[in-house]
C-alpha cells in the first residue's frame, strides 16, 4: 500500500476542514439572511393590511384604495383584492394567480406573523392575509398578499456567489497549501540533514534545540540523547578493543615468543612435548579469556539466560575454596567460612562472581593473611562479602572496569 507524502495528507487535511468550514458558515448566512428577508415581508405585509383598515375607517373609498397601493408596492409581486357585500369587488393582482384561489385563505382576527397565510405557489412562498374592515356602513374583506419573487431571487444569487467565493477560496487554498505547508517542514528537512551528517567525530556536538520550532523542541532532545548514548556506545567500544587487544598481545607474543625459541635450533622429541604443552596450557588461557570477553558483552546487553534455582551459600563457598586452595597455599593464606542460608540463584553466575572476588583477594593479600567470607540478610536480599586485609587502592573508582588491574 503506497503511503501519502506528510505534505498531500495535510493539505487534504486542510482542505476538508475549509470545505467544512465554508458550508458552515455559508449555510448559517443563508439561513440568517432568509428569515431576516422573511421577517421584513412579514411585516411590510402587516403594516399594508393595518394601513388600509386605518385609511377605510378615515373614509378613504375602495376604488381609491388602489392608488395609495400603488405608492407603496410592486405590483409585480403584491396583491390586493377588496370584497364588497354589494358585488363591488377591486383587485390589483398582476402575479398570474386566479382571484378565487384568494377566497380560501381563512379570515384572520388579529394581524400577526402567526396568522399570515403561507403556501408555495410554483416553487415561490405566497404570504397573505384576509380580515375584515369598513367603509362607512358597508363591511368590506381586504386580502393583502406578496409573492417572494425578489427574494427567492436574492437568496438564489447569494446561494451561487456563495458558492463561487467558496470554490475560489478552496482552489487557492489547495495551490498555497502545499507550498505553505513545506515551508513549515523546512525545519525537518535540516534536522533530517544534521542527522545524516552525523558521525563518530560530531556526536559530542548537540543539536541547536532553541533554533527549532517548538514543535520540533521535543524531537531535537530525543536526538541529543540518542547522540550522548551512541557516543557513550562508541567510547566504550573503542575502550573494549583497546582493552581486548592488550589482554590477548601478553599471551600471543609468549607463544610467539616460546615457539621462535623452540624453532631457532634442534630440539629433542621431548622437548618438543614439552612445547606443545606449554602451547596448550597457553591457549587454554586464551579460551578461558576468550569466554571471560563473551560474556562481559552479553551481561552489559543483558543476553544472559539466568536459571535461579535454591543454593546453599556455605557449600558453594566451600568448593570455591577448594578450588583455589593451590593458589592460596603459595601465600600461606588461609579462609574462614562464615557464610550461612540458602539463596535464590543462578548457581554458575555466583560461582563466577565469587572467583573473580576471591582470586582478587588473594592477589592481593599479603602473605600469612586471613581472608574472610561472610553472609548477611536483609528482607529478601542476601549480602556477600569477601574481606581480606591489604592497603587501600589508590584508584578505587576504577575497580569495576572490565580488564582493569591495579
Amino acid at each position: 500500500m503506497v503511503k501519502l507524502s506528510m505534505t498531500l495528507r495535510l493539505t487534504i487535511s486542510f482542505i476538508a476542514i475549509l470545505i467544512l468550514a465554508c458550508t458552515g458558515i455559508s449555510w448559517t448566512l443563508y439561513n440568517a439572511l432568509s428569515k431576516e428577508l422573511t421577517y421584513r415581508d412579514d411585516m411590510t405585509l402587516i403594516n399594508r393590511a393595518a394601513q388600509m383598515q386605518q385609511l377605510l375607517l378615515d373614509g378613504a373609498r375602495p376604488e381609491n384604495l388602489p392608488l395609495y397601493f400603488n405608492r407603496m408596492v410592486d405590483t409585480k409581486q403584491d396583491i390586493l383584492l377588496i370584497h364588497s357585500a354589494t358585488g363591488h369587488n377591486v383587485a390589483i393582482n398582476h402575479s398570474g394567480i386566479p382571484d378565487q384561489r384568494f377566497n380560501e385563505i381563512p379570515l384572520a382576527k388579529n394581524i400577526t406573523r402567526e396568522t399570515l397565510f403561507r403556501q408555495a405557489v410554483q416553487g415561490t412562498e405566497l404570504t397573505a392575509v384576509r380580515v375584515n374592515a369598513r367603509s362607512g356602513d358597508d363591511p368590506l374583506t381586504l386580502t393583502i398578499a406578496r409573492l417572494a419573487t425578489e427574494r427567492r431571487q436574492m437568496l438564489t444569487q447569494y446561494r451561487r456567489n456563495s458558492l463561487l467565493m467558496s470554490l475560489i477560496a478552496i482552489l487557492v487554498c489547495s495551490a498555497l497549501s502545499p507550498l505553505v505547508i513545506r515551508n513549515g517542514l523546512r525545519a525537518i528537512t535540516s534536522l533530517s540533514r544534521l542527522t545524516a551528517a552525523t558521525d563518530s567525530g560530531t556526536l559530542r556536538q548537540p543539536l541547536a534545540e532553541q533554533a527549532l520550532p517548538v514543535e520540533l523542541r521535543p524531537l531535537g532532545q530525543a536526538l541529543n540523547t540518542m547522540r550522548q548514548k551512541l557516543s557513550d556506545d562508541f567510547e566504550r567500544l573503542n575502550q573494549f578493543a583497546d582493552d581486548l587487544a592488550h589482554e590477548l598481545r601478553t599471551p600471543v607474543n609468549i607463544l610467539l615468543g616460546k615457539n621462535q625459541v623452540m624453532l631457532s635450533q634442534e630440539r629433542s622429541a621431548e622437548e618438543y612435548q614439552q612445547a606443545l604443552v606449554d602451547n596448550i596450557e597457553e591457549l587454554e588461557g586464551l579460551s578461558r579469556l576468550t569466554e571471560n570477553i563473551l560474556f562481559l558483552a552479553r551481561a552489559e546487553h543483558q543476553n544472559i539466560a539466568v536459571k535461579k534455582q535454591p543454593v546453599s551459600l556455605n557449600a558453594l563457598v566451600e568448593n570455591m575454596l577448594d578450588y583455589l586452595s593451590p593458589l592460596a597455599e603459595e601465600k600461606r593464606i588461609c579462609f574462614i567460612n562464615q557464610c550461612q542460608g540458602t539463596v535464590w540463584a543462578d548457581e554458575i553466575l555466583l560461582q563466577r562472581v565469587l572467583s573473580n572476588l576471591l582470586t582478587n583477594a588473594i592477589r592481593y593479600s599479603d602473605e600469612n593473611a586471613v581472608i574472610r567470607i561472610e553472609s548477611a540478610y536483609d528482607d529478601n536480599v542476601a549480602e556477600i562479602r569477601v574481606a581480606n586485609p591489604g592497603s587501600h587502592p589508590a584508584d578505587a573508582d576504577k575497580l569495576f572496569r572490565r580488564f582493569w588491574r591495579g
